[in-house]
């Protein structure tokens, strides 16, 4: 049985047919299914055009001239967004698909909200069962680690010294220090971009304390969750709060990081002795 990313959540039951480049598909949600979320790898070697129709998914003209990668992780995030949406339970009988809205991000239904994210060869999404709103928000970003080199070139753009000594003290190496942040700090822009309206820079956040979950394994990985805070006073005036919460959760390979509000996360914050906080 595949192993929820993030202790607040529980494995689900799948039963889909797919399409030859999408593998490793799982599903999860929150104890009361009011947060569901879907991941799978991609292969752009596998992939084809007529995986749209397979899977009875739109093709964008948007996407038409673009290289094979994009319409590939395209094709996997609106099928992971379709089964959350179908796990919902609020679509009868068929979900709708998706626009491209705001800053080209994913134009959700009326009744839910969510977030999409993909790299290189996987992709996952989250559905929200309830509409977009100041209590109800939600990012998810997924990033591979950063080589030594990526690292050095972006982390003056990512993070201040203070924020890298956190996680470097939290037994973080540079490289995956650099990661974390950014894809935490990519998480939450999805999460708030709604409220904000427009781009922010990286610095318009700031890490404040870095949590383990009890129980991390060299086999579960490393997980937990960063305390983020706004720093830039007009992103702060429009977003929904001024502190957030940002899960993680470390694979061999990537991090997955989720931002949203806590009311969907049915878990309470570990006791002192169960998180590392430097």
């Amino acid at each position: 049985m595949s192993c929820p990313p993030f202790p607040f959540l529980s494995v689900l039951p799948l039963a889909t047919s797919t399409a030859s480049s999408l593998s490793k598909i799982q599903l999860f949600s929150d104890t009361l299914q009011r947060l569901i979320l879907a991941r799978a790898n991609f292969s752009i070697d596998s992939y084809q055009l007529s995986d749209f129709a397979d899977l009875m998914l739109d093709f964008p003209g948007s996407i038409e001239n673009s290289v094979l990668k994009r319409q590939a992780e395209y094709l996997a995030g609106r099928y992971l967004v379709r089964l959350g949406m179908q796990q919902s339970g609020l679509f009868n009988p068929e979900p709708p698909q998706l626009g491209i809205g705001l800053l080209r991000a994913p134009a959700w239904p009326d009744v839910v909200t969510g977030s999409i994210t993909h790299h290189q060869h996987s992709a996952c999404a989250v559905v929200l069962t309830q509409p977009l709103a100041i209590n109800n928000f939600v990012g998810v970003d997924t990033e591979l680690w950063l080589t030594s080199q990526q690292a050095s070139e972006i982390a003056v753009s990512i993070h201040n010294p203070n924020e890298l000594h956190i996680l470097v003290s939290a037994g973080f190496t540079n490289e995956q220090a650099t990661t974390l942040l950014f894809s935490a700090k990519e998480a939450l822009f999805k999460a708030i971009c709604p409220f904000i309206g427009g781009y922010f820079d990286f610095d318009a956040a700031e890490l404040q304390a870095c949590y383990y979950f009890a129980g991390n394994t060299a086999t579960t990985g490393r997980s937990g969750c960063l305390q983020l805070q706004l720093t830039t006073n007009w992103v702060a005036a429009r977003a929904p709060q001024q502190k957030y919460r940002c899960w993680f959760s470390c694979r061999e390979v990537d991090v997955l990081t989720l931002v949203c509000s806590d009311k969907f996360v049915d878990f309470e914050d570990p006791e002192p002795s169960q998180v590392h906080v430097p």
